[in-house]
């Protein structure tokens, strides 16, 4: 069945990539193309040249563009008085949920995704997708990775789906093997305008382990777009920009927080093993939050055990919250919200795995783009024995975003735009010689992702996480921030050095308490504007415990802009 399964989505995606390359050529022909027409001449009335005419109506991006651009230059002197048209980036963000076959017998696990993609053209898409257990017993059980996917348009409606899925992880003590997780699916969509809804036939298999089993899925996505940046970008109006289209656009503030966190366990909650879990837990995490208008915002947050002796404790959450400006200034404000999704690992009994948070934040604005954020509120796992009230301590990088709607604050034309620079780093790593705790060292391999916020011309900011997929680790994961440092480039060359501290434990790796060190040094080659290839020698350290093992890693680099 697996390879059934497996032969048929790759024969499916293969016949859709014919079909479709004819089309999107088609396309791309049509899309912020001049598309020009020769006259011929009149004989009565000969030419010296050929005269070449617009048609389709292009005329109309040259007359306001023009329009546009000769008003700005008059009042601002801008940059650019004639624009190609701006192009904004569709994606998407989806929430899934299906119920899978476990090896015992009788046993099942609901298993719900994030997922948030890019389309690369009108066919295909691809980004990344974390999965965690919310049903059953394996409480604590997560993977991430990628997906990659073809949509077929049906009618003006219904389209196909087809696209697979390749990740790490584990945990709750499922028999995930080494780790690695793979899931092909193929099903439908209907499009709402506002959402899509799906139905997928799906089939999740983890090859080194005993976990293999098809489910049916149900999806949730809604679809959102974004500006692109070049480099030359920084620093332009509003008007220069995104020239006559900018009365459509309207900005939205999104941030990003470095989380941490104590809990303190109600007398209730219990280990795995149904001893008392009496000790207060220390977290560190991330967070995210786009605000969907002035005051309403989406959340999604991830965060890991690192004291507590509960090395593995892992959360993935998501929610909506309102932000209440206090003040006339905007430095004060409330941030109540809702958060659910999955928890566990360490031997916390969180049942099934979901929970559910009420919290509430209060904000002191530092300056425009830095924030204090200190939160508390509580947390439950419904069918575990784990509840816990807690206090938080976020810093927060606080940006503009901007999208094609009015429900964000309105622009000017004279606003301008400044943009940030980042990086994004799929990653595989390999570590020599782990240390385990019931067995000998052996060797792992990890796969993740890593996001830079670049903050000058030679360093820069770093959160990354990655899963255990071979090496009979399956369950371990960690995520760290740091600091990285570059040279200058020397013939496409540059060297870079890092230096991460994080959280990691599960897949009975020796990380003690799941506070861990990890420095590291490489080289990176420069491919082009956009890409380059890293690789570089580090070390991996438990404070506690007795993981301490050589590191290699090889990552793909793709650089770019963001609003500020």
């Amino acid at each position: 069945m697996r390879l059934i399964v497996y032969i048929f989505l790759i024969s499916q995606s293969l016949n859709f990539l014919g079909v479709f390359a004819e089309k999107v050529k088609e396309d791309s022909s049509e899309i912020n193309n001049i598309i020009w027409e020769k006259v011929e001449e009149n004989k009565s009335k000969p030419l010296k040249k050929i005269i070449w005419k617009f048609y389709k109506g292009e005329e109309n991006y040259f007359k306001n563009a023009n329009e546009e651009g000769s008003s700005i230059n008059q009042l601002e002197g801008g940059k650019n008085a004639l624009r190609e048209p701006l192009i904004w980036r569709n994606r998407s963000l989806r929430f899934s949920f299906e119920e899978i076959d476990m090896p015992d017998e009788g046993e099942n696990m609901g298993l719900y995704s994030i997922g948030a993609y890019n389309l690369f053209n009108p066919w295909m898409y691809g980004g990344i997708t974390l999965f965690g257990a919310a049903r059953g017993r394996r409480g604590g059980f997560f993977t991430g990775g990628y997906t990659l996917g073809i949509e077929r348009k049906l009618t003006e409606n219904w389209s196909l789906d087809t696209g697979g899925y390749v990740g790490a992880g584990g945990g709750g003590s499922a028999a995930q093997g080494g780790g690695l997780m793979i899931r092909p699916h193929i099903g439908l969509k209907y499009d709402f305008s506002w959402s899509t809804v799906g139905l997928n036939y799906t089939y999740v298999d983890f090859p080194n382990g005993d976990i293999s089993s098809d489910a049916i899925a149900l999806s949730l996505e809604f679809p959102f777009s974004s500006p692109i940046f070049n480099l030359e970008d920084d620093e332009l109006t509003v008007a220069n920009h995104f020239g006559s289209e900018y009365r459509n656009v309207s900005s939205h503030r999104s941030h990003l927080a470095v989380r941490t966190r104590a809990y303190s366990p109600s007398s209730g909650s219990r280990t795995t093993s149904g001893g008392p879990l009496d000790e207060s837990l220390g977290l560190v995490g991330v967070e995210y939050s786009y605000f969907l208008d002035e005051n309403w915002f989406a959340t999604f947050e991830t965060a890991g055990a690192v004291s507590g002796g509960v090395g593995g404790y892992a959360e993935l959450l998501a929610g909506l919250g309102y932000r209440i400006p206090l003040t006339k200034s905007d430095r004060l404000a409330l941030l109540p919200a809702l958060t659910i999704g999955g928890a566990g690992g360490g031997a916390v009994e969180t049942g099934g795995g979901f929970v559910a948070r009420a919290n509430i934040g209060l904000e002191y604005r530092l300056s425009p783009d830095l924030s204090l954020i200190t939160d508390g509120g509580y947390l439950t796992a419904p069918d575990g024995n784990f509840d816990t009230p807690y206090f938080g301590l976020n810093l927060t990088h606080v940006m503009k975003t901007f999208a094609q709607d009015q429900k964000g604050a309105p622009l000017t034309r004279k606003d301008r735009i400044e943009t940030t620079k980042w990086r994004f780093r799929p990653a595989h790593q390999w570590y020599f010689n782990a240390q385990r705790r019931d067995t000998l060292s052996r060797d792992m391999q990890l796969l993740g992702g890593k996001i830079d916020w670049m903050k000058g011309d030679w360093w820069y900011l770093t959160g990354q996480g990655l899963s255990a997929y071979a090496g009979g680790a399956g369950g371990y994961s960690e995520g760290h921030w740091g600091v990285g440092v570059f040279s200058p480039k020397w013939m496409n060359w540059k060297i870079y050095g890092e230096m991460l501290i994080g959280a990691g434990g599960g897949g009975g790796v020796d990380s003690g308490n799941a506070l861990l060190y990890k420095p590291s040094v490489g080289l990176e080659y420069i491919l082009n504007n956009d890409f380059s290839f890293q690789t570089g020698i580090g070390k991996v350290i438990s404070n506690d415990g007795n993981l301490d093992a050589n590191t290699l890693d090889a990552s793909l680099v793709w650089r770019f802009r963001t609003s500020k």
